[in-house]
């Protein structure tokens, strides 16, 4: 049999060189992060400052589209005494040079001619009354001109050819620029 001594001197080293060193510190550990405190406001109030709440106010309705139309003889793209007297009404309606009306002007021709003609002066209709209405004070950015040329199938509606000679237009307010 061997003798322990050996062994036992050896596990007598180890256990002195463990208690030589000094015990490791824990590392410090993290703070939690701050507790926020939200006050839950009563029913039916807002969390809002005052002064941010009424800066924030729901903004006033706008008001409804205004539609007219100019009517034109065959093959015409002058406005006449008639069609200047309903631009006038309509700017004079409503203040339609304020800055918050656009309008889109729509022109339009019956089915006689061909339909390159027919857009040609559907188109020269809806400038007509795009220059008398920048004339009167109307921002020219603010008026498109579309040219709708002859009608589409669903013109049965319309009483007569010389009511689909004419210009629709269609003024909207907005809060934004298109």
């Amino acid at each position: 049999m061997r003798p322990l001594y050996p062994l036992v001197l050896g596990a007598g080293l180890i256990v002195a060189a463990c208690q030589d060193q000094p015990e490791p510190t824990p590392e410090p550990a993290e703070p939690p992060p701050p507790r926020i405190e939200v006050e839950t406001p009563p029913e039916g109030n807002s969390i809002m400052r005052p002064e941010v709440l009424a800066e924030s106010e729901p903004l006033p309705p706008l008001p409804e589209p205004i539609e007219a139309q100019v009517l034109f003889g065959l093959g015409e793209v002058a406005l006449t005494d008639e069609s200047r007297a309903v631009l006038d009404a309509l700017i004079e309606g409503k203040a339609l040079d304020d800055g918050s009306w656009w309008l889109t002007l729509t022109g339009r021709t019956d089915a006689s001619g061909d339909p390159e003609t027919n857009e040609r002066v559907a188109r020269e209709r809806a400038e007509a009354v795009r220059a008398y209405l920048v004339e009167q004070g109307v921002a020219a950015a603010r008026v498109e001109v579309v040219a709708a040329g002859e009608p589409g199938p669903d013109a049965g509606t319309v009483a007569s050819p010389m009511q689909n000679r004419r210009v629709d237009i269609r003024a909207e307010a907005r809060r934004e620029t298109p």
